[in-house]
């Protein structure tokens, strides 16, 4: 079982934050008016009661002669109004009694002897006989020695002005209370508006609009600063799933596109085989051309596999040996290699913008070397068989530059910027059946070239044709000739 202060704890939890916080302000508002009048009250009736005091100790002397004479006189005394006075023996029981005329009610005093304290003392304060009346009392000795007076004057006026003042001061407090449970409020509300947003956002984002942020406000606050890390982290967030989702559909589609790739070699090579197991295939001619089939197949489905190897290795860091190196150097062997597969294509290099001179370049000799390679295999495989092409290296400014251009049917330029996308073929027919590329040479050049600090793009060749640029950072220093990439 809970107890009652567990119980109270939860009750109050379950209360709005706004309304906690305004109770409480209105609760401490309402104890400092209670203490503030009560205070108020105390002290203005202590001064009041002074006062009477100081009045009764000045018309004491005088009220009481006055009394006197008139009864030894006449027989009869007067004595001002609202004052009480009675004499009283050596003992203190009194003998007589003298009211004013417009008193309607008389002093309660205790017996008074003559060696009371209370005589000549200071004032005390009694009630009334029949009534609740305060009445404040003066004692004192007459000039005989034997016999004692009490003069005393009712508080009503005093205990009339400290009610008023109370009264007074009650609704005051109470207008201060409205008046401050109204703006409480409305200023507990405004105050809570930024956290009313980010909960509204927090609630858009749980729904799944990741494109939700907190408004942002003028004033610098806790709030603020607390609303512009969130939005900090919801930017993050988002740029994260958004990394994410294309992340996840790159990869549906690279293996849709890999299955597509792999479909065509895989049912050339089962075909011929299930041909050859039902007896279809005896004579020799067809039963070499069909092994030349399967093997042309399986050394496709193998260089596919060993793309895919590396483009998976890209994808994670790849392990690369960034130098300094001489890009006029790569670019002659790959020329080189190109003139003894390719004997009658005609490849040339060239300087960028001037003569051929060393290119000193920042990057990994291996990586620059298979980008040289798929660059100018693709230029051999997308034009026709006797088109030029030609090499060039330079320098822009910061950069090294490397161009591989030729003369054949080119890119259409709204395809320029989706080449380098993996399993992408400008032309849908072309290279699917005439030993043509599976379209990932490309990707893994922009891979390589990226992973080294550098870009690729595509233009049109002057005089129509295709022009791959590659830029890497150039080496500010020349390359070590006595470095060996090949050694451990």
């Amino acid at each position: 079982m809970t107890s009652a202060r567990q119980r109270i704890s939860l009750g109050l939890q379950t209360i709005p934050l706004q309304v906690r916080l305004v109770a409480i302000l209105l609760t401490l508002l309402l104890l400092t008016v209670s203490l503030t009048t009560a205070g108020t009250a105390v002290l203005l009736k202590r001064d009041l009661i002074e006062r009477v005091d100081a009045e009764l100790r000045a018309a004491t002397r005088p009220v009481v002669a006055q009394a006197l004479q008139d009864m030894m006189a006449t027989g009869s005394t007067r004595i001002p109004t609202t004052y009480s006075l009675v004499i009283m023996n050596a003992e203190g029981r009194p003998v007589l009694t003298i009211d004013s005329t417009v008193a309607r009610a008389h002093p309660d005093v205790a017996p008074i002897a003559i060696d009371d304290d209370r005589v000549d003392g200071e004032p005390f304060t009694v009630r009334s006989g029949p009534g609740d009346v305060q009445w404040r009392v003066l004692a004192g000795r007459l000039s005989d020695g034997r016999t004692t007076f009490a003069l005393a004057i009712p508080l009503t006026s005093v205990n009339e002005t400290v009610r008023r003042m109370v009264v007074m001061a009650g609704l005051f407090g109470m207008a201060a209370i409205l008046t401050a449970a109204a703006t409480g409020s409305f200023a507990v509300r405004r105050a809570f508006r930024p956290l009313r947003e980010i909960e509204d956002t927090a609630e858009a984002i749980a729904g799944g609009d990741l494109t939700r942020r907190i408004p942002t406000h003028a004033a610098d606050d806790e709030v603020a600063s607390l609303s512009r890390s969130l939005n900090a982290m919801l930017a993050q967030i988002e740029t994260s799933f958004a990394a994410r989702e294309q992340s996840e559909e790159r990869m549906r589609q690279f293996v849709a596109d890999a299955s597509h790739e792999l479909r065509t070699p895989l049912a050339t090579v089962r075909g011929y085989a299930e041909l050859y197991r039902q007896g279809a295939i005896t004579a020799p001619d067809a039963l070499d051309t069909a092994m030349g089939r399967i093997e042309s197949e399986a050394a496709r489905m193998s260089g596919l596999v060993e793309d895919l190897l590396t483009l998976a290795r890209l994808d994670e860091t790849p392990d690369l040996t960034v130098r300094p190196l001489d890009l006029t150097v790569l670019a002659g062997d790959a020329v080189a290699d190109t003139h003894v597969r390719e004997p009658e294509r005609r490849i040339t290099l060239h300087g960028l913008d001037g003569p051929l001179g060393p290119v000193h370049a920042l990057g990994d000799e291996a990586a620059l070397r298979q980008v040289l390679v798929n660059l100018i295999g693709n230029a051999v495989r997308h034009t026709p068989a006797g088109t030029p092409i030609e090499v060039a290296v330079g320098n822009v400014d910061d950069m090294a530059v490397l161009e591989v251009r030729d003369h054949g049917p080119g890119i259409p330029r709204a395809e320029a910027g989706k080449v380098f996308q993996r399993f992408y073929r400008s032309d849908p027919s072309r290279g699917r059946s005439g030993g043509g590329g599976n379209g990932l040479g490309l990707a893994i050049v922009s891979a390589l070239v990226g992973h080294q600090g550098g870009r690729v793009g595509v233009t049109e060749t002057s005089g129509g044709g295709a022009t791959f640029v590659v830029q890497i950072p150039r080496a500010t220093t020349p390359p070590d000739d006595t470095d060996d990439p090949d050694e451990d």
